[in-house]
């Protein structure tokens, strides 16, 4: 093993999968590396992209095999490059693919209906919680009068009977026609 020579494999080999929910999966594989490589993805800017998986196998040679699946969510990504590099002599190959529009998933009509009936159903919420509220407002403030006029009715009341004893109380010390005071 450590009599193994150090060397770059094969040139990567990079291609579509297929679509993947929400985006468009493709593979790099490439042959014959030792020691064990390192895969990069990266777009035409040169922004790393993070593998979904990566699989390294090693032969009966001890060389080793990888290949690695890029999800690519972007459709404005357009080209992505696949890089192995080999960690000892920082020697890399590289190969690109450009990823076409139609790859990527449209966003299904069902999708889009289900966007307009939950805001429909959020806007009918949202209008029903504000007549409830309206409405209960209101209950409030006419049992609010209600007991306000109940109250004034009570003090009337009052008020009148407060009279009614005033009023006898002054009749009770006078005397009535025909008594024996009117003499």
């Amino acid at each position: 093993m450590l009599g193994m020579l150090i060397g770059m494999g094969s040139d990567p080999q990079v291609h579509i999968e297929g679509p993947e929910e929400d985006g468009v999966r493709v593979v790099c594989k490439a042959t014959g590396w030792f020691p064990k490589p390192q895969v990069q993805w990266r777009d035409l800017s040169g922004n790393k992209f993070p593998a979904l998986s990566e699989a390294h196998t090693q032969d009966t040679e001890e060389l080793f095999s990888v290949e690695a699946t890029l999800v690519v969510r972007d459709s404005f990504v357009g080209n992505v490059t696949c890089s192995v590099l080999n960690p000892v002599l920082g020697q890399e190959k590289a190969m690109a693919i450009y990823i076409p529009e139609p790859f990527f998933p449209q966003a299904s009509p069902w999708r889009s209906a289900f966007a307009v009936i939950m805001i429909m159903l959020w806007l009918l919420l949202l209008g029903a919680s504000y007549f409830f509220t309206k409405e209960h407002s209101t209950r409030m403030q006419v049992r609010k009068e209600k007991e306000h006029l109940l109250w004034l009715k009570e003090e009337e009341q009052q008020a009148k009977e407060e009279v009614l004893k005033a009023i006898g109380k002054t009749t009770q010390g006078k005397c009535r026609p025909g008594s024996e005071w009117d003499s």
